[in-house]
């Protein structure tokens, strides 16, 4: 059983079994012809014992309802973004995957693979198997013990700190250090905060360091100051965009609906990572599938590109919820929900299961 959970921001009307019905047939006939749906077609279906006339006159109703809507003359209907929530919270039932499609997703989970590479690999497998573009980011490790710590110096006043935690993972940071503090105040500084952060969480190394900015003093102490800056962000949901993939956004290049300036929009949106960072943070926030239709999904600053489409995410983590990371499926409002709540639920289960594995193994 999967279990659903819909964002939506308006309250849904109430609807008798027999609109319900013809609600759920609109949208799956749409989701799989793209095609407006009229009478004659769900009569021509068979599920219905009742006439063309008394199916529009249910069709009216739902478009009254603000349900439905027609796009041009033609008497076909298709699902507004309110039918269709109305569809992901009440009448959507997944289907399971494929067995060719389990076999490509189990495929890509490996023993031998860094979580990272995994999520890279189910990204690209998930979009293929769903047509539309699929986000993965990997679990955070902000709950992850750390191992060391190490400063390298970039150009100008860069500084790149590294992180790597004990299950392997590596986290990298970017501050400002003034250009005059060289290379061995590095290393000190480095030597002197290392065993503050070993074996500490990230947020509990954050207080460690915090706390040690008091006993420290000199030009190392500026060096401090300006990590702790960036420090305040460590247990932040913005993270290096090496944490989260997104792959197959060409996919959404086949849906007519998604015009093209909007579709370059969307495009933008997925390279700029950090902009999908509050989906990322909705989506792992709940157990179970999360649907977003529309307005609903939460994107920073870049709203108007949310309109004509549909998320379908899930987040992943080992046994204590202490890694967590998230997963989902981009696609036009006319998805294949069905479909796409098995895909996703399958690979989040796999991807718990990836995750206990390396936390069992580290314990």
């Amino acid at each position: 059983m999967v279990t659903k959970h819909v964002a939506t921001k308006q309250p849904l009307p109430e609807l008798p079994a027999r609109a319900a019905q013809v609600l759920n047939d609109v949208v799956e006939s749409y989701a799989a012809s793209g095609e407006p749906v009229g009478s004659k077609a769900l009569v021509e279906s068979g599920k219905y014992q009742l006439s063309g006339a008394s199916i529009r006159n249910v069709m009216q109703d739902l478009e009254a309802l603000g349900l439905l809507t027609h796009p041009h003359t033609s008497a076909g209907r298709i699902p507004t973004a309110q039918g269709y929530r109305f569809y992901a919270q009440h009448l959507v039932q997944a289907t399971p995957p494929e067995a060719a499609v389990k076999e490509a997703l189990e495929a890509q989970i490996s023993p031998t693979k860094s979580l990272r590479q995994i999520t890279q690999d189910i990204s690209s497998v998930l979009s293929q198997v769903t047509n539309c573009a699929a986000m993965v980011s990997a679990p955070q490790a902000a709950h992850d013990p750390l191992e060391t710590m190490e400063f390298i110096r970039l150009s100008g006043e860069r500084v790149l700190v590294v992180m790597v935690t004990k299950t392997g993972e590596i986290e990298n940071r970017v501050i400002e250090v003034p250009a005059f503090i060289g290379v061995e105040d590095l290393e000190k500084a480095a030597k002197a905060l290392r065993p503050m952060v070993t074996g500490q969480t990230l947020d509990q190394a954050r207080t460690a360091l915090i706390a040690a900015l008091a006993e420290q003093k000199g030009q190392v102490n500026a060096m401090i100051d300006n990590m702790m800056a960036a420090a305040h962000q460590w247990g932040q949901p913005i993270t290096a965009d090496g944490a989260m993939v997104v792959a197959g956004s060409t996919n959404l290049f086949q849906y007519p609906e998604l015009v093209r300036d909007r579709l370059q929009g969307l495009i933008k949106l997925f390279e700029e990572k950090r902009l999908l960072m509050a989906l990322v943070e909705e989506v792992k926030s709940s157990s179970g599938v999360k649907i977003f239709v529309g307005n609903d999904v939460p994107v920073l600053g870049a709203e108007d590109l949310a309109h004509d489409v549909a998320v379908v995410g899930s987040s992943f983590a080992d046994k204590h919820r202490k890694l967590v990371g998230s997963l989902g499926v981009i696609g036009p409002l006319r998805m294949d929900y069905k479909r796409t709540l098995g895909v996703v639920d399958f690979t989040a289960k796999l991807l718990n299961q990836a995750v206990n594995d390396r936390t069992e193994d580290k314990e």
